[in-house]
């Protein structure tokens, strides 16, 4: 009896001190996108066309406008991400260094927590037209993903 309660003493010990360094070594941008996004937006940040937008060579283009920052924070991905705000900030501004092949071109502002924060728990309505109407103006002002994006 002895042996068994010194053995469940062990392996609780054991298992508080794996769940202690397991919170210490959080997930950086990389892995959170490969665990909460990759699913959906595909290894190379590539979308599934007709579906799901692509984020490599897009998301900085909706980064230059306070329209664009706003639409990529709200889409349901984002709205509805297990991600804090802090990480989902973390992985947008990951994305749009990694996934941009225009890296000569200047990076917008990151994204902030705060910024994630106050947008991220405001659904759109109709992202479709949302989407439509961000990238028409974004068009008008310079770059823009495509406009069947």
């Amino acid at each position: 009896m002895r042996r068994a309660a010194a053995a469940g003493a062990a392996v609780a010990a054991a298992l508080a001190s794996l769940l202690t360094t397991v919170g210490a070594h959080a997930a950086n941008p990389s892995q959170d996108y490969a665990l909460h996004c990759m699913g959906c937006h595909g290894t190379e940040a590539q979308g599934v066309p007709g579906k799901v937008p692509p984020l490599a060579n897009a998301l900085r283009q909706f980064m230059r406008t306070a329209e664009g920052r706003n639409y990529v924070l709200r889409v349901p991905g984002a709205a509805n991400s297990a991600l804090s705000d802090e990480q989902l900030a973390a992985v947008l501004n990951w994305l749009a260094v990694k996934y941009d092949s225009n890296a000569s071109a200047k990076t917008p502002s990151p994204f902030t927590t705060n910024e994630v924060a106050a947008l991220r728990h405001q659904p759109l309505l109709s992202v479709l037209a949302t989407r439509s109407a961000v990238v028409h103006n974004l068009a008008t002002t310079g770059s823009s993903p495509p406009s069947q994006y």
